[in-house]
């Protein structure tokens, strides 16, 4: 478990907060008073387990803020408490590349820092793409997300970043520039829209021009916000760029909920029949072979009833694990509830079928699920329909009577649909 460093002579503070963290947020917190009780402690104290600090910035033995360079010195990303703030003041800890300053005397204060450090945990996973054909601008964009700990891609050509949004799904933002050579903010802004919508990713316009257009354009456009480039103050754009990110991050979670099996994380039976409906009308009307398997893990009742529901469900994440990584991304697989799994692959023909199912049965039958030191096998039963049905629920429902057959039949087995006779010739 990583840590939270607290430097502050208040101790009814540190008690504070330090009860706010733990209680949020997986951190211990180490609380010291002084500016010299911080230094001995980074001394000896591995700096790598400290993800963030809160720096009272007038301490008794270091009254100027000389807190702050420390923090900056060993690199450790800090919020800055501070009972009143002044321009010098702002403009003298913004240049250590600090997180964030909160005001002392604000109620929100507690609520704000948990806000900024979940931030901080949740902002590695975030990656967001720049835009602009200036080097200089992408750097100091990428110096400031990379405070917050952003993943950061650079693009001094927008029509790359369009070809890697195509390739790739995992940008949260954009930030784009508006002049630039190869194809300016607005049509760039247009361009991404048409592949992703603005709760899949959020853009951010930015210029260096003095037009009052711009900001409503962009909008028009599709961006979600806008910046003036030679006027932006840090702590604004990282508001800025949190909030849209937040938006998107929470209709992802939203979407995640409504389409993934809470515990495997595989398709639930719902969204199975969403992906497959589509797939399946399209094979049959191409005559593509198709192979529809029912999964279920052999008396699973027992490894429950024996170990426990803690290890039932490491198991049923395991077996989950290897379904999953034994398909194509082409294919479909979902927890359809309880011990029983459904796989659905376009383009596989009986005899490829054969050798992929006897496959992944004698790996999960070799397979040891460690669990806290506790060994684990289990075996599962296969029923496969690799017979055309124009009904996606009919073609399920003969996989249903081949898993049935298999379990009837010995289980740790795969039953397959039996050959369809050919025509007789007249």
């Amino acid at each position: 478990m990583k840590n939270i460093l607290v430097v502050d002579d208040s101790k009814f503070f540190c008690a504070l907060i330090e009860k706010k963290i733990t209680e949020s947020l997986d951190y211990q917190v180490i609380s010291v008073g002084t500016y010299a009780s911080a230094e001995a402690l980074l001394d000896v104290l591995d700096i790598e387990q400290i993800d963030a600090c809160l720096v009272d910035f007038r301490l008794p033995d270091a009254p100027e803020g000389e807190i702050v360079q420390l923090m900056a010195k060993k690199r450790i990303p800090t919020i800055v408490l501070i009972s009143d703030i002044t321009a010098e003041i702002r403009n003298y800890i913004w240049k250590f590349r600090i997180v964030d300053y909160v005001i002392k005397s604000d109620n929100y204060v507690t609520e704000y820092i948990i806000e900024t450090l979940q931030r901080l945990q949740i902002n590695p996973s975030i990656k967001i793409a720049l835009a602009d054909d200036s080097k200089t601008s992408l750097r100091i964009m990428s110096t400031l997300l990379s405070v917050h700990k952003y993943q950061t891609l650079q693009f001094n050509d927008p029509l790359k970043l369009l070809e890697h949004l195509k390739q790739h799904h995992d940008i949260k933002m954009v930030i784009t520039d508006y002049d630039m050579e190869a194809m300016n903010g607005y049509d760039l802004t247009k361009s991404i829209r048409r592949l992703y919508s603005k709760q899949e990713l959020a853009i951010i316009g930015m210029s260096a021009r003095d037009d009052v257009l711009m900001s409503a354009n962009f909008l028009k456009f599709g961006a979600d916000d806008f910046i003036i480039k030679q006027s932006f103050l840090a702590e604004e754009f990282y508001l800025r760029v949190a909030v849209n990110t937040s938006r998107v991050i929470e209709y992802e979670k939203l979407t995640t909920a409504a389409t993934k099996d809470y515990l495997t994380g595989l398709n639930n039976r719902r969204h199975f029949y969403e992906l497959v409906e589509v797939m399946h009308n399209s094979a049959v009307r191409h005559s593509t072979p198709i192979a529809c398997a029912l999964v279920d893990i052999d008396h699973f009742k027992q490894v429950n009833d024996t170990y426990g529901h803690q290890v039932g469900d490491a198991v049923l994440t395991e077996i989950a694990k290897i379904l999953e990584s034994s398909v194509r991304k082409s294919d479909v697989v979902a927890r359809f509830g309880g011990e029983e799994f459904c796989m659905y692959m376009v383009g596989i023909n009986r005899e490829n079928s054969e050798i992929f199912f006897d496959k992944l049965l004698k790996r999960v039958e070799n397979t040891a699920i460690d669990i806290d030191g506790l060994e684990v096998k289990v075996t599962i039963s296969i029923g496969v329909n690799i017979n055309h049905h124009h009904v996606l629920d009919s073609m399920i429902e003969i996989a249903d009577q081949c898993l049935y057959e298999a379990k009837e039949t010995g289980r740790n087995k795969v039953v397959i649909t039996p050959e369809e006779p050919k025509p007789a010739k007249e």
